[in-house]
């Protein structure tokens, strides 16, 4: 197996989707206690086991997304999970970056072992970097969804899951090759990056209008070409949103003319053909409930 990425839209070769077998919410995982304390939603939170009918939506659309991106010829691995886990959102722990892969310090314990449930990395041409457990809230934090691959670039989004001490920290595993430029989006306490700002080509991005503007642009994106994504259809979901209605512009860039979307995003679907994108829409019923649309569930292994 190859690992080799350095940005978020060459021509994807292989990925690892996720998947929801033995799937249940922590229920002593502190962070993701904070997560339903800081929602606004008067909805009703919930742990441990999961309505079988959003699990079976899920998988069902997880199969088919999966199905599609082997038509194309990209190389899907699905590792089977054997222990209680939440590891639909693939990205969110594993970064890689060039042909390393890290095992980013996640401030969810529940999660701070999920690289074990994919051994096949072991047998990867990469380098495996596992990050030390983050023990206050001093030491460096991240989750990979906190950070975006631009090439020589990494935007790491500043947020609830990640510290500055963990982008310092990152900037000593990448060493020279890569620049970890911190940001804050303006205004947003947000806890991921790939709902709010996306790359899908070069110098082209796509950025959430409600959260940013182009001065809150990374400074060497404010000449970029950006797509605005003025609004979302909210998906439906079950007892309580893990994610806003902002998750709709959660996509996956299959290479820099090809985008994989949300097919209730009608608008969203138009905007992006004007701008010649080919677009495949497809099912993603859960994603509100679970917390992940099409790049949450994946982690790119090989771009070129």
């Amino acid at each position: 197996m190859i690992i080799s990425t350095i940005n978020e839209y060459d021509e994807l070769k292989s990925v690892l989707v996720g998947g929801v077998d033995n799937f249940a919410w922590p229920t002593d995982d502190e962070e993701f206690n904070n997560i339903i304390k800081r929602s606004k939603s008067e909805a009703k939170s919930y742990k441990g086991p999961i309505d079988k009918v959003v699990l079976r939506e899920a998988s069902e659309d997880l199969e088919k997304f999966s199905e599609v991106l082997r038509e194309i010829g990209i190389e899907v691995f699905r590792p089977k999970t054997n222990t209680t886990n939440w590891a639909y959102s693939a990205r969110d722990i594993i970064l890689t970056v060039g042909n390393t892969v890290i095992e980013c310090p996640t401030p969810f314990s529940s999660r701070s072992k999920e690289l074990d449930l994919y051994p096949f990395l072991k047998q990867a041409d990469c380098h495996v970097i596992r990050a030390p457990r983050p023990q206050t809230i001093n030491d460096p934090m991240f989750d990979a969804a906190n950070v975006l691959k631009c090439n020589d670039k990494l935007v790491y989004l500043l947020s609830h899951s990640a510290n500055e001490a963990g982008a310092d920290w990152l900037q000593e595993q990448v060493g020279s090759e890569f620049e970890v430029i911190k940001w804050q989006a303006v205004q947003h306490q947000i806890t991921h990056i790939d709902s709010t700002l996306l790359s899908c080509g070069e110098r082209t991005i796509i950025a959430n209008a409600d959260r940013l503007t182009v001065e809150s642009l990374p400074d060497f994106m404010k000449d970029y070409k950006i797509i605005w994504v003025k609004d979302c259809v909210p998906r439906k979901f079950h007892q309580f949103p893990l994610a806003s209605k902002w998750i709709g512009m959660n996509m996956l860039t299959i290479n820099p003319d090809t985008i994989i979307v949300d097919e209730i995003q009608y608008d969203l679907i138009e905007q992006l053909k004007i701008e010649k994108f080919k677009v495949i829409p497809l099912p993603m019923r859960q994603s509100r409930t679970l917390g992940g649309g099409f790049h949450c569930v994946t982690c790119d292994l090989h771009r070129s």
